[in-house]
């Protein structure tokens, strides 16, 4: 019998986006015409950071614009500044350490410029995927690395394929 728990990627792709859509759908008829003609947006505001998700011609895109980047830039900065004085070592939970603290908008640009829209939750189960994920935010997102070194340690470096 195979026990292994088998991910269908499709839920991550569509199915947040067309669960989301189908509740907005329920509540404003003017966007679904909109949305039957293949061009339409929707803007959703939180605290930190706002989405704007449509389609252009049919092609679906999100944007995010992420109001707290600075704050948590700071707060790898001062992490970094801890680090280099006591280490790394978590008391509570041994050979563990906080090494990024990543903006969702960063992590969603990085999943849809190299990962084809796969997000974080899928690329983390691949071991290759995760290290080249690493490797992206060494070279280009090093601002939120919390390591001492500025680095996120990796096994190896991977070629960053050019986007």
């Amino acid at each position: 019998m195979d026990d292994d728990v088998k991910i269908d990627e499709k839920y991550y792709s569509n199915g947040i986006l067309e669960s989301g859509i189908d509740g907005v759908f329920r509540k404003n008829d003017k966007l679904y015409n909109e949305v039957k003609s293949g061009t339409w947006s929707q803007t959703f505001k939180t605290p930190n950071i706002d989405y704007k998700v449509g389609a252009i011609d049919g092609n679906r895109y999100v944007q995010y614009d992420q109001k707290n980047v600075e704050i948590i830039r700071e707060m790898c900065k001062d992490r970094r500044a801890f680090y280099k004085e006591h280490g790394t070592d978590n008391p509570f939970f041994a050979g563990t350490a906080h090494m990024m603290e990543l903006p969702k908008c960063f992590a969603h640009e990085i999943s849809s410029r190299w990962f084809n829209n796969r997000p974080w939750e899928l690329i983390k189960r691949d071991r290759e995927d995760k290290i080249l994920f690493y490797a992206i935010v060494n070279e280009h997102y090093s601002d939120f690395v919390c390591h001492p070194s500025g680095k996120i340690p990796i096994p190896y470096n991977p070629s960053i394929p050019t986007k």
